[in-house]
This record gives structure tokens, sequence and C-alpha cells, in this order.
């Protein structure tokens, strides 16, 4: 009975520690190294890194490097223009490591731009303005 009662708090004690290993569901171990806005994008980097614009500029870029631990992975670019959501772009992650991004035309006002994971999860965000 005592090996049997080892045996078992063994089996439960290894449960344990796999599980503790465990990723959450659908996370892919995703993180945004780097998220910028631009004027444009040439060559897979930004070009024109601001958090300002002049009107003029009509559209601009919202760039990020972005990790997996376990790709393929999807996140989201999802805009705002002030509170109101505008646009949502998916960006598939295939590799490690990727530098991706998603342009929009903008006008005047305060803008956001939110990466979130395919359950909706704010990785990270960026803000910037358009006068």
């Amino acid at each position: 009975m005592k090996n049997l009662l080892s045996v078992i708090a063994s089996a439960l004690l290894l449960q344990g520690i796999l599980l503790a290993q465990e990723k959450p569901a659908g996370s892919q171990g995703l993180k945004v190294e780097k998220i910028v806005v631009a004027t444009s994008v040439d060559n897979r980097d930004p070009v024109g890194e601001n958090t300002e614009f002049e009107a003029s500029v009509g559209t601009v870029s919202c760039w990020t490097k972005v990790t997996a631990s376990n790709p393929p992975a999807t996140i989201k670019h999802v805009w705002y223009s002030g509170d109101k959501k505008v646009f949502e772009q998916p960006l598939e992650i295939k590799s490690p490591s990727t530098r991706t991004w998603s342009t929009k035309t903008v006008r005047a006002g305060s803008w956001k731009v939110d990466v979130t994971d395919d359950s909706g999860a704010v990785l990270s965000s960026v803000s910037f303005t358009v006068k």
C-alpha cells in the first residue's frame, strides 16, 4: 500500500510539473519587442518613425517586431481614431521573430493601435497624433 501511494504521489508531482511548464492556450508565447508608427516601411524596416504627423501624410504604418515561442500564431493591429475602433488587420506570425506592419489612411486627431493576440488580449499599444 505504501508503494502504491508513493507511485501515485510521484505521478501527481510529475503531472503538476508538466502542467506548470505548459503555456496558456492560444498564447504562442507572443511578445512585442518593438512597436512604432512611421510614414512608410522599406526593406521591412520603418521609415519616418514619429508620434506626431501632419495631416498631409495621408497614410501611416504601424510596424511591430514580434517574437513567438511557438509559431505559427496570429496577432491583430486594431486601429482607433479617438475612442472609436476604425480598422482591424490580422497578421500572421510564421517564425520565432517577425517584423510585420499594417497601413491606414489617417485624418487629423488622436490615434492608437493595439496589438492583440488571437484571444483579444492587448500585447502592446502605440499612440500618435495627426495634426
